[in-house]
């Protein structure tokens, strides 16, 4: 058998054999990984040979909460809460007033630049005003493989005005064509109403899509609803029934052990921002507990106003030591960390058919990872291997050599070979330098 691509003799670490590392290859066909082998391949089986020596193979990571938008943003929101945030920012639609559709598309194509260079393959983007059907070519130009959320509201100041089924089929049918996932946006604690939600809910199913929403994410959010209803807002959408496996809730910060159970009960996904709720003083989620009760958990970065990076190896670093100082060193295992970032982010999609792990029949979207440097040296696989232990406390995006999505390879030798980032950078840099000149006048 000869392979179109084969990736020989790298150190390959995947959740399908439990993130046990090994020496091997893979030699992928098209859009699929092939074949996954101990030990190295010939040149001659395969039309483009590829040296993995020195190198880790893992499954591309999943970002499954982004904002895009606010990239050009970035270091605005240092030292402030999220109420602060709103406080201060409300009154231009965050930014929207100040800045063209123009430069949020490339503040978006930068955020994705930044997300596939760091690893990720698959980014959640949850648009925070709808750039119509350019949002796809912004992500599909790119070359990353992703979600897309469009809000339910056609103004956020106007909650039951919904964006019609026109747009939602052309919208649908955009993304299928181009291999992206369209999500719902659905609305914030601020406009729950049960009447607002089943109109939601009975779109979602009918159409047989996923639908997102930040979900208890702080304590203002959180005590609104119990001043409200006299109650809180998983529990909220758990007693209305709008709670299921085809519901992804960011944050999910302020989750009790019922609550846990509820999430876990009805099979909703987590995507949880660790260093977002630290940066924010949102609190700390209760992941130990939702990984126990089989809640489905990945990881998010959130926008740049409220993280600042789009690289989930800090993620996975962060979540590591967020609860290990919160709920003691053994209250998450390494494996399940990993998980988050790969398995569980495909399967938090319902994607995990296809991706997640470096399997023969699985999508050929996988990264290389450079192991020759003195912060990750030395590396050791067997029985007292720390392969494992460097991918979540040592290595970053920044080491990071080579992506492929679909068999497609879009970054090689950290270099991304599907749109001229140099120019995007100098065009968000204006776009950042404009909205900052127009803050100081206001």
């Amino acid at each position: 058998m000869k392979y179109e691509i084969g990736i020989s003799g790298a150190v390959i670490v995947s959740g399908h054999n439990g993130y046990r590392p090994f020496i091997g290859s893979a030699g992928v066909a098209g859009d699929r990984i092939e074949e996954v082998l101990p030990g190295e391949l010939k040149r001659s089986e395969c039309d483009r040979w590829l040296d993995g020596r020195g190198k880790i193979l893992m499954p591309g990571l999943v970002n499954g909460h982004c904002h895009g938008d606010m990239t050009l943003a970035r270091g605005l929101g240092d030292g402030m809460t999220l109420w602060e945030q709103n406080q201060a920012f409300a009154d231009t639609g965050w930014f929207y007033t100040l800045i063209s559709d123009e430069e949020r598309y490339d503040s978006r194509q930068l955020t994705y630049c930044e997300a596939l260079l760091s690893g990720t393959t698959f980014i959640m983007e949850n648009m925070y005003w709808g750039l119509g059907l350019d949002s796809v070519k912004a992500m599909k130009e790119v070359g990353i493989r992703g979600a897309l959320a469009e809000d339910i509201r056609q103004d956020f100041a106007k909650p039951d005005v919904f964006i019609t089924e026109t747009y939602l089929d052309s919208y649908q049918k955009s993304c299928g064509k181009e291999g992206l996932l369209p999500v719902i946006g659905s609305i914030s604690e601020e406009d729950y109403d049960t009447e607002r939600l089943e109109r939601i809910r009975k779109i979602v199913d009918a159409r047989k899509m996923y639908m997102t929403c930040h979900l208890a994410e702080n304590t203002w959010r959180r005590d609104l609803i119990l001043e409200r209803f006299g109650t809180t807002p998983i529990d909220y959408m758990y007693r209305g029934g709008f709670l299921g496996e085809n519901v992804i809730g960011s944050h999910v910060v302020y989750a009790s052990d019922q609550e846990v159970r509820q999430l876990a009960q009805t099979g909703t996904r987590v995507v949880n921002t660790p260093l977002c709720e630290m940066k924010i003083q949102d609190g700390i989620a209760p992941i130990p507990e939702m990984v126990k009760q089989g809640v489905t958990v990945c990881l998010g970065t959130d926008g740049a106003m409220w993280n600042n990076s789009n690289d989930i190896f800090r993620e996975m670093k962060g979540m590591a030591l967020l609860h290990s100082i919160h709920s003691g060193v053994r209250s998450l295992k390494k494996t399940e960390i990993l998980d988050m970032a790969t398995r569980n982010g495909a399967k938090c999609f319902g994607l995990e058919k296809d991706y997640g792990t470096i399997e023969a029949g699985k999508k050929a979207d996988f990264i290389l990872i450079e192991t020759r440097l003195p912060h990750i040296q030395p590396l050791r696989i067997g029985a007292y291997e720390n392969v494992t232990s460097a991918l979540i406390y040592n290595v970053t995006g920044q080491d990071v050599t080579d992506v492929f999505v679909d068999g497609r390879h879009v970054v090689e030798g950290r270099a991304l070979k599907t749109i001229p980032a140099a120019e995007l950078m100098e065009r968000v840099q204006r776009a950042s330098e404009k909205l900052a000149q127009a803050l100081e006048r206001n």
